[in-house]
């Protein structure tokens, strides 16, 4: 219910917000409409604003490019090489992962497989089962 009675509350701040709001562009273009010399004194005061805001994000905008083209050559600089030396190292890592599967996993593989099949056939012979009773 809290919940609620909070988005109630700011549903009403927020009409009241744009009707004050409204209010105010109603009160000043009557202000403005009724006296037309401080109507075009408003009126350059805003062209300059809206020049002076143009210039800004102009400026603000060649910062961005700039900040760009930084993270471009960052990205080609350092990244880039990291990157290829991760990419030699995981090769190099795979290489030496086959070459000890070749060499060295497969060969001891094969002579537990043997060996488990030798005192599996002698077992076998003997006639004992695995928990060392005959059978």
């Amino acid at each position: 219910m809290n919940g609620e009675r909070k988005r109630g509350l700011q549903k009403w701040q927020l009409g009241l917000g744009v009707a004050i709001a409204l209010a105010m562009v109603g009160v000043g273009i009557y202000f403005l409409a009724a006296n037309p010399v401080r109507a075009q004194v408003v009126r350059d005061l805003l062209i300059i604003l809206l020049a002076l805001e143009v210039l800004a994000v102009g400026m603000l905008l060649g910062v961005l490019a700039w900040q760009i083209y930084c993270l471009v050559r960052t990205l080609q600089e350092e990244v880039l090489p990291i990157l290829k030396s991760s990419q030699e190292a995981a090769n190099t890592v795979k290489g030496t992962a086959a070459f000890v599967g070749d060499h060295v996993i497969r060969p001891i593989a094969k002579a537990s497989g043997y060996l488990a099949g030798l005192r599996e056939a002698a077992m076998v012979l003997t006639g004992r089962s695995r928990n060392g009773r005959s059978s």
